[in-house]
């Protein structure tokens, strides 16, 4: 299968270069990792193996791609507005479109700016940092977990998670991609909000503190009832079970605490706004997201 890779940022990098390293086609776009990439490679430390992908096809413009079967969208969710004119040149009739994105509101714009493309979502439980041009670390291996609609799901997700278990990456379908995308929040909301929030920390420290840990546990009880609030039912226990599994992590940095730290736009309304927003709208206050949403936003603002 032809892949291309927008957004080479870590989760395009490390995906890219297991199913290049499988024997896929991969093609990816990238902007400020071109020439290390071009002339070392991407290196990829992870859990189970470290390896490197020594002839990559990178490419500045996606012209130069040409058609796909399929792209994994992983930019930030803030650079949305960009995907037309990036996607545009690499889609032919059938071209499956699949976002590796964070948040809320991605799905919805894709499928609005790409009618005639299957659209599926890409939840990525993983642990990744990009720790220098072309290198990536993985700290937890974890999964992906694809989504669509009943037509698209049926249709296109078997294929793609057949491509991404050949690759080693531990793949499933699930039956509802808005349960799907609200159990992803389920951590993001939390973690990456008070890793920046908290004072620039990482996880362990996050879990490390009574406070903070029962403030973590506070926020995913509040994404329950949101997702509740859209007639979702997310399980309650999986909160313990994500605990745990942070605990595992050690010393990570989720990725928005790291575009914070190096000055970068942070994925503010798709992971802690428009979550807030959905709830509310349908009559469900969630107080303490909503108190970690404005303080974010002050603490992003005082960086521009």
């Amino acid at each position: 299968m032809r892949i291309g890779i927008v957004g080479s940022g870590a989760v395009g990098l490390y995906y890219g270069a297991r199913l290049q390293r499988s024997g896929q086609d991969v093609q990816f776009l990238l902007r400020s990792d071109y020439h290390a990439i071009m002339r070392s490679g991407i290196r990829v430390r992870a859990s189970d193996t470290s390896f490197q992908v020594g002839e990559v096809n990178g490419f500045l413009a996606p012209e130069e791609i040409g058609e796909v079967d399929l792209i994994i969208v992983s930019v930030k969710s803030i650079s949305n507005q960009d995907l037309p004119n990036l996607l545009t040149p690499m889609l032919k009739t059938g071209t499956i479109i699949a976002t590796f994105q964070n948040g809320l509101g991605n799905y919805e714009f894709l499928k609005s700016a790409f009618p005639k493309n299957p659209i599926l979502v890409g939840a990525c439980f993983v642990c990744l940092n990009r720790v220098a041009p072309g290198v990536v670390e993985n700290y937890y291996l974890g999964s992906v977990v694809l989504g669509g609609d009943k037509l698209e799901r049926e249709a296109f997700s078997s294929s793609v998670a057949a491509i991404m278990e050949s690759a080693r990456i531990r793949c499933r379908v699930s039956e509802d991609l808005h349960q799907l995308l609200w159990e992803k929040l389920l951590w993001n909301v939390p973690f990456n909000g008070l890793a920046i929030a908290a004072g620039e920390i990482s996880t362990d420290l996050i879990l490390s503190s009574d406070a903070l840990r029962n403030l973590a546990r506070g926020l995913m009880e509040e994404i329950v009832l949101g997702a509740k609030s859209q007639g979702l039912e997310v399980e309650i226990e999986l909160i313990d079970h994500l605990i745990q599994e942070t605990r595992s992590m050690g010393a990570y940095r989720p990725s928005s605490l790291v575009d914070f730290v190096e000055g970068k736009p942070v994925e503010l309304e798709s992971i802690w706004g428009e979550p807030l927003r959905r709830a509310m709208s349908s009559g469900v206050e969630l107080p303490k997201l909503e108190t970690l949403y404005r303080l974010l936003k002050i603490l992003c603002e005082r960086q521009v």
